[in-house]
């Protein structure tokens, strides 16, 4: 969709403030970017019609309200299939119609166990397919993985962490742990990058290294960085930044979530799965642990973890 133009309200604010005119927001980056198939932008903020897409053998919805739109499209736009990413049903938005739309007619991929088992159990649709993502190990790989001896722990013990307001994604509960750990480990390091938008400094810890906007080489070299990648969304549908840093060597990923069932790796240390202080601090502890110098090395118990997802995404 085209990004939204200022309003005139907005224009005579930033006037009256000495700003003057803004200018129409540049285009969005996309996914399909790099990618050599035709994409079109609609003109306005609206949904989709039969006009705006050619006849094709699929036609794929990624948002319960993309689906209502599919859902109305001619027979001759394709098969109707429902990519399952996340259970849309949160406070904002029209909840009856999210259910309606899983209820629809449609074909089911999921990219994860739990919203697969919601398709299940809830609208008893027995026939969702489950496709989980893997990370591009053309893009995401260990630089480290010809030399001679493996990896081991940095001097300066570093972890790393995506960096967004946005609450869903739990970059408190992030901080939180770096500060805990940094209190037994002076020398932590933090780094972190975003997607664009601009982080509060009071929330961020001196020394902080962040990129408020990377390029995917840019990512592939802050996970390699890192000894640990804290993963800390409050809910999420698939959490592939877990998948990206394992494949960059990043030695070990954290959770809060335990709602992922994906991600039962050895590997990873769940920060949290409840909301009370002793499981905080015996889930914290146990990645404090991993960064100490003779805390042990879990490189190949990451290389394991990592393995066994890849083997049963085939």
């Amino acid at each position: 969709m085209p990004l939204p133009q200022p309003t005139l309200i907005q224009q005579l604010r930033s006037l009256l403030r000495g700003r003057g005119w803004l200018s129409a927001p540049k285009t969005q980056k996309s996914h399909f970017d790099k990618v050599d198939v035709e994409s079109r932008v609609i003109e306005t903020n609206r949904p989709i019609i039969d006009l705006d897409v050619p006849d094709a053998d699929i036609v794929m919805a990624t948002w319960w309200e993309t689906t209502e739109w599919v859902a109305k499209l001619s027979p001759s736009k394709g098969t109707k299939v429902y990519l399952l990413q996340h259970y849309e049903a949160f406070d904002y938005v029209p909840q009856g119609r999210v259910e309606a739309t899983r209820r629809l007619p449609m074909h089911k991929i999921a990219v994860a166990l739990w919203p697969a088992d919601i398709a299940r159990n809830q609208y008893g649709d027995l026939s969702v397919f489950l496709v989980p993502p893997t990370a591009d190990t053309k893009q995401f790989y260990d630089p480290l993985s010809r030399a001679p001896q493996p990896r081991g722990k940095q001097l300066v013990p570093t972890v790393g962490s995506y960096y967004t307001t946005t609450p869903g994604k739990g970059c408190d509960i992030a901080l939180k742990a770096f500060s805990i750990a940094a209190e037994k480990i002076p020398n932590l390091r933090l780094v972190a990058f975003g997607s664009g938008n601009t982080p509060h400094p009071n929330l961020l810890p001196d020394g902080l290294e962040y990129n408020k906007a990377p390029t995917q080489d840019q990512v592939k070299e802050f996970y390699s960085k890192c000894d640990a990648w804290l993963f800390s969304s409050r809910s999420e549908g698939f959490g592939l930044p877990i998948i990206e840093a394992m494949a960059s060597a990043c030695q070990l990923s954290a959770l809060r979530l335990v709602l992922l069932r994906n991600y039962k790796l050895a590997s990873v240390a769940y920060l949290s799965s409840q909301k009370t202080q002793k499981i905080w601090q015996k889930r914290s502890s146990r990645f404090v642990s991993c960064l100490m110098p003779n805390g042990g090395n879990v490189q190949d118990c990451l290389v394991k973890g990592y393995k066994l997802y890849l083997r049963g995404c085939n």
